[in-house]
């Protein structure tokens, strides 16, 4: 435990010192602050504390809709943009140099000294240097939780689930920081690396959700041209059988030879798109899914009921008028069942293969950091 002390102080000392800590930390205490700013009224939305109005015949004070807005900006961009970007940027820049500098002549000697072993010295180091990323995330979760409280009158616990998923999230990239600064003993090589890795792993995401999304539309219009196949075919046999040399035969039979056609090439497409999405799909298993587990709020905050973020974005809020039939060739109505397949594929994600798996990947980057420090001679 005397130990662990040490450890904290120290890296305190040297967060402090490197002033972006406080920085970051103040810079969240701003946006907990424009974030309370935002209220409601009977009329709609209040910016800046009543400075602007922003008139809205669903989003008024006590209704469903202000509710799903004012927790998905929390959800969709303060954790999203915020937390899952420019602050972990800026906390990759203040704790990149941490184990550099520890490992360094003249630091590491005090340490190793001490009776503790050097794997358990190693992760104390590591656990300390989390434990300011998660101070961070716990101050700014507890000016939405109050911000949501005054607002809404609603006290969300969830908000605080933002701590450990965030946590989590930044400790995927951090493992990398920490390996590549046990190999060059350098800081500003840590912080590059780390960041061309994360940019990776962006592209992997990005790439992976895109092939997806073409894959299901792909799916979906299958699924249609079938559908109209059957239809128009069981509407053609019911003309022949009334009358075979009604005017209508050869349009219809046209109409479903060229759906036939549209359907054989939609699923050549398909085959070939598959090609490349399965074996993405399989390298982002193995890898870890950072926008798939700062996804995971959202997808826990979002109200069951669709009054939610994404719905206002959507122009869900007043009533749809529901379309029984989809003609394969319309395609709003394509768009909207893949972005719904879509989302229910992602939603549908086990916690195993969001964070179990990135874990993995951690633990095994860690391994090889540990071994280094265990193995190298100071």
């Amino acid at each position: 435990m005397t130990v662990f002390k040490a450890l904290l102080i120290d890296a305190y000392r040297q967060l402090s010192a490197a002033k972006l800590f406080w920085l970051t930390l103040g810079l969240s205490g701003l946006v907990v602050v424009l974030y309370g700013s935002i209220g409601f009224n009977d009329e709609g939305v209040t910016l800046l504390f009543g400075l602007f109005d922003v008139e809205s015949e669903f989003i008024t004070a006590g209704s469903p809709w202000a509710r799903g807005f004012y927790l998905g900006i929390y959800s969709y961009f303060l954790v999203t943009i915020w937390l899952a970007w420019v602050a972990t940027i800026l906390a990759l820049i203040s704790t990149c140099s941490i184990f550099p500098d520890f490992v360094c002549a003249g630091s590491i000697e005090l340490s190793l000294s001490k009776p503790i072993s050097r794997l358990r010295l190693f992760l104390m180091k590591y656990l300390v240097s989390m434990l300011f990323v998660m101070l961070q995330v716990s101050v700014f979760c507890l000016g939405i939780f109050l911000c949501v409280g005054l607002r809404l009158g609603e006290w969300n616990w969830m908000i605080f689930v933002a701590i450990p998923i965030v946590t989590v999230f930044y400790s995927y990239l951090f493992a990398v920081t920490v390996f590549v600064g046990m190999v060059t003993k350098s800081g500003i090589a840590a912080l590059l690396v780390t960041g061309v890795f994360w940019m990776a792993l962006f592209s992997v995401g990005a790439s992976e959700g895109i092939l997806t999304s073409v894959v299901t539309s792909q799916e979906v219009q299958i699924e249609r041209y079938q559908e109209g196949i059957e239809k128009q075919q069981a509407i053609l046999d019911e003309i022949i059988a009334k009358s075979p040399e009604d005017f209508r035969i050869e349009s219809k039979q046209s109409r479903i030879d060229e759906m036939k056609t549209d359907n054989e090439a939609s699923v050549e497409f398909l085959g070939k798109i598959r090609a490349w999405q399965e074996p993405i799909s399989w390298i982002l298993t193995a890898l870890p899914k950072t926008a798939q587990t700062i996804g995971l709020l959202d997808r826990w905050l979002s109200s069951d009921d669709g009054f939610d973020l994404g719905a206002i974005m959507r122009g869900d809020m007043s009533e749809l008028e529901e379309v029984e039939e989809i003609d394969p060739t319309n395609h709003w109505a394509v768009q909207r069942e893949t972005e719904k397949r879509v989302q229910d594929e992602y939603d549908g994600r086990s916690l195993w293969y969001v964070i179990g798996t990135s874990l993995i990947f951690e633990g095994f980057i860690l391994g090889l950091a540990s071994l280094i420090f265990c193995r190298r001679d100071f």
